[in-house]
């Protein structure tokens, strides 16, 4: 338990652990206007979800030795690759924890990315949308979006932010920002190294947090007319302060962060099994956070890829990958729903799980690794209702043409997809837009406009049959 000595402490680590996309908050701002749709678009989301989680594999995974499996002359031969259904093959070396779970998974094998470097790919996963520096400072991350669209949504009780990510400080472009949309929006990234390190008070420090609280509100209320001359920037703290206040004075919070032995046994014991025992324990305690971003950052083997000498390689990272992964699965689809008895966790998480893009097919490199790759790559889904046990696309011999995008167009699905996916799940009408941004320049939710014109934003619902 933390002392009254401590508590300087701990609300600097709430600043440290939830303040990097609030730092990042973009000045001035509109609020925002929704217009009917994006360009006449018509859009029926699902709703079919309370919760989504991304799980980001940073750097990208070489999808042709997980799962969309090739023979390849660079594939190592330890890999015991076994049939786990048809048309599905799995490195039993690599995933064998996820291969008693894969059944709960659809496949989509068709990706195809705009992007094929690691910084603007990693900014279109987090936007849904392709980097333009001229408008990049009010560009806000999917996941401020969603937690702008279900603000209306929250309860009395709900305490936690909508929008929480793990590890996300360990992608290139670093947890974005809100944009032009408010800093209460933002994102709280924690720190897994950091987290667990104690997230509780003493009941000595409790009452003297409410002292100081009361006093802040006191000096608040004598100085709101000035206050509220000084924009956004001064209420996005107030409300991040207020957001910390709820957090530390509220039970579920410290409950969130408590990893058991057999946890830790289960899930592993590195950043990504932290992120992924975190996010499980804050989708449990259902106090408010409904999209979650787990970043597992290191994938990017251009170099001895499958040498186990290396300092990183595609074994280390699948070591971690694997365990976490399933065993996130595994619990979500063992724990009841809150709201919903007759549901588990997963039945209403909609688990999301994918790269930026893939990595270079055919043989390795001429340094023993596998490059970047964007003209098709795998993604994963789990729980909301997805078909489980359903794979959608097929590439060729070599998994490096699309041969079936997999869905009801004929182009291959991009990330834009993804996002209209996640929003559809929660509900959320992605065809929206907002008017009335910084830059005049109108924001759809999902943008139609590809680097060589109109794209589809569908939602891909062949995941579900």
């Amino acid at each position: 338990m933390r002392t009254v000595g401590e508590l300087g402490q701990t609300r600097r680590d709430m600043l440290r652990f939830g303040g990097a996309g609030l730092a990042l908050a973009a000045a001035g701002g509109a609020v925002p206007r929704l217009a009917a749709n994006t360009y006449g678009l018509k859009a029926n989301p699902r709703g079919n979800a309370r919760n989504v989680v991304y799980y980001e594999v940073s750097g990208a995974i070489s999808h042709i030795e997980s799962f969309d499996f090739k023979e390849s002359a660079g594939m190592p031969k330890d890999l015991d690759i076994r049939k786990v259904r048809d048309n599905l093959y799995l490195s039993h070396r690599l995933f064998p924890r996820l291969e008693k779970q894969i059944g709960k998974f659809a496949i989509i094998r068709s990706m195809l990315s705009h992007e094929e470097v690691h910084f603007r790919g990693q900014y279109y996963v987090q936007t849904g949308r392709q980097l333009n520096l001229a408008f990049a400072r009010e560009i806000p991350a999917l996941g401020s979006v969603m937690a702008y669209e279900l603000e209306k949504r929250r309860r009395p009780q709900d305490t936690f932010p909508s929008y929480m990510s793990f590890n996300l400080d360990k992608a290139f472009p670093g947890a974005l920002s809100t944009g032009f949309l408010h800093p209460r929006y933002s994102v709280v990234d924690i720190n897994p190294d950091s987290a667990t390190k104690g997230m509780s008070l003493s009941d000595k420090a409790v009452a003297l947090l409410e002292e100081r609280w009361r006093l802040l509100k006191a000096l608040r209320d004598s100085e709101k007319d000035k206050v509220a001359k000084l924009g956004r920037e001064m209420s996005g703290y107030t409300d991040f302060y207020d957001t910390a206040h709820k957090l530390l004075s509220d039970s579920r919070w410290p409950a969130a962060f408590q990893i058991s032995p057999q946890d830790r046994e289960r899930y592993g014991a590195g950043p990504v099994a932290t992120s992924c025992i975190l996010a499980r324990n804050v989708l449990a305690q259902d106090a408010g956070t409904h999209y979650i971003h787990i970043c597992h950052p290191g994938w990017d083997h251009h170099v001895q890829i499958w040498d186990k000498k290396a300092a990183s390689n595609h074994y280390t990272l699948c070591d971690e990958f694997d365990p976490a992964l399933a065993s996130f699965i595994e619990d979500l689809a063992a724990t009841p729903s809150k709201t919903d008895p007759s549901k588990t966790l997963l039945d209403e998480t909609l688990v999301v799980v994918m790269s930026e893009f893939g990595r270079t097919p055919f043989d390795l490199n001429n340094m023993a690794g596998r490059d970047h790759y964007n003209k098709c790559f795998p993604a994963l889904f789990a729980g909301a209702g997805v078909k489980a046990g359903s794979i959608h696309g097929a590439t060729d011999k070599d998994g490096a043409k699309c041969l079936d995008p997999g869905w009801n167009r004929k182009e291959q699905p991009r990330i834009e997809n993804i996002a209209a996916t996640m929003f559809s799940a929660l509900g959320i009408d992605w065809s929206r837009e907002i008017k009335n941004t910084p830059s005049g320049r109108a924001f759809p939710y999902v943008d139609p406009l590809g680097p060589h014109g109109f794209i589809p934003i569908d939602d891909i619902t062949s995941i579900y049959g």
